[in-house]
């Protein structure tokens, strides 16, 4: 798939939107929503029933609002199934990678421990300590 200039400041429009909702815990569904809010994004999308009786939903369109029907499909079937609660943001500024938390309690903050977690905790360390030397 090749994307025009057009195209891939779309799909860098969604990219920038998804990760703003995914980071302020949006995507979490924690608190309901009092109002309607504005639509973002949309994409096409049909509903097709299969031989086996399962209705699915097929992503819809080209190009770059292609990929955002897979995305938002994918992101509408995770909602379903009460795992879209898990798609999270590295809380290390430096890194905001999207992640998928797969802790049990659904308690991770970094995409790494190794990598963002052990810095993170580095400097909280190093802080606790300076304020207790003075």
């Amino acid at each position: 798939m090749v994307l025009d200039a057009d195209g891939l400041d779309g799909l860098r429009a969604f990219r920038d939107d998804l990760h703003e909702l995914t980071a302020s815990g949006q995507s979490t569904g924690a608190e309901p929503a009092t109002a309607v809010a504005p639509v973002l994004h949309s994409a096409s999308a049909a509903l097709q029933i299969g031989e086996d009786g399962l209705v699915r939903l097929e992503p819809r369109g080209s190009g770059w609002r292609r990929l955002v029907s897979l995305i938002l499909t994918a992101a509408f079937e995770a909602q379903q199934a009460d795992t879209r609660r898990r798609l999270k943001t590295c809380r290390n500024p430096r890194c905001r990678v999207a992640f998928y938390d797969r802790s049990r309690n659904n308690s991770g903050v970094w995409h790494d421990v190794k990598i963002c977690g052990n810095a993170a905790n580095l400097r909280a360390y190093r802080a606790r300590r300076k304020a207790e030397n003075t």
